[in-house]
């Protein structure tokens, strides 16, 4: 008998992780909709973002010694120059790791801490990611598409992840 109910037990530990997996999968299909939903909607009030954005970086890459201009989104390197649009703001990243966020099952304070802490976090990486790619289109204009369109976005990826599995290991499982 003692068997059995231990074999039970397995049973019903398996059909919850599997309604917990499906649960966060539905939910976070339903926020990232959402927020993607809300994202192109406000679009058009979002342009901000592009000239903050560049703003920013052109002030890191002067204080990092760049002789640089900026107008608008536009950043001028000499002969090598950036246009910010929406994809270079961090925006898209933003959305990704607030529907993990927002679908994963924890109290309404550790979803807080994880949104407070995570969106600064995935910002900065994305500026790093910013003055990182204007130095490349400097000294390596030859490989910085490569660098643009496949080193960092596969890094872009994997610290999102990375972002949502310490908020995980250092804020929920506490």
């Amino acid at each position: 008998m003692k068997k059995t109910q231990k074999i039970d037990r397995d049973i019903d530990k398996r059909a919850s992780k599997k309604k917990q997996i499906i649960r966060f999968a539905v939910l976070y299909t339903l926020f990232f909709v959402s927020l993607s939903y809300l994202y192109i909607i406000l679009q058009e009030n979002l342009n901000f973002l592009n000239i903050f954005t560049a703003e920013i970086l052109f002030s890191l890459l002067k204080m990092l010694g760049m002789d640089i201009s900026v107008a608008g989104s536009s950043l001028f390197m000499g002969s090598f120059s950036m246009i910010i649009i929406d994809e270079c703001t961090g925006i898209y990243e933003l959305i990704v790791y607030l529907a993990c966020v927002l679908a994963y099952f924890t109290t309404p304070k550790k979803k807080f801490i994880g949104i407070a802490i995570g969106i600064p976090i995935i910002l900065s990486i994305n500026m790093v990611r910013l003055v990182f790619l204007a130095f490349i289109g400097v000294w390596f204009p030859d490989i910085f598409d490569y660098v643009h369109y496949y080193i960092w976005q596969v890094t872009l990826i994997l610290l999102v992840a990375l972002t949502v599995l310490i908020w995980f290991e250092k804020v929920v499982k506490k």
